[in-house]
């Protein structure tokens, strides 16, 4: 008879939240951008805390947005 050994199951590891004025005072070193880029992002934020990857990704998603896109035939 084959005996089951059960699997542990490994939980998720939680990521620690951060006030986002904390990120802001350290935003040069964290992630390579003024403090007012941060006032932009968070300005209507649900929550007054993030984790770090969070707010480097709303970070690269603002960085990255086209603006002003052209009407057709405008040049």
């Amino acid at each position: 008879m084959i005996e089951e050994i059960p699997v542990a199951v490994q939980s998720e590891s939680r990521e620690s939240l951060f006030y986002i004025h904390q990120l802001r005072e350290h935003s040069r070193e964290l992630f390579g951008v003024k403090p007012e880029v941060l006032d932009g992002i968070f300005r209507n934020y649900p929550s007054n805390q993030v984790t770090k990857s969070e707010a480097k990704k709303m970070i690269d998603t603002f960085l990255n947005k086209k603006v002003g896109k052209k009407k057709e035939g405008e040049q």
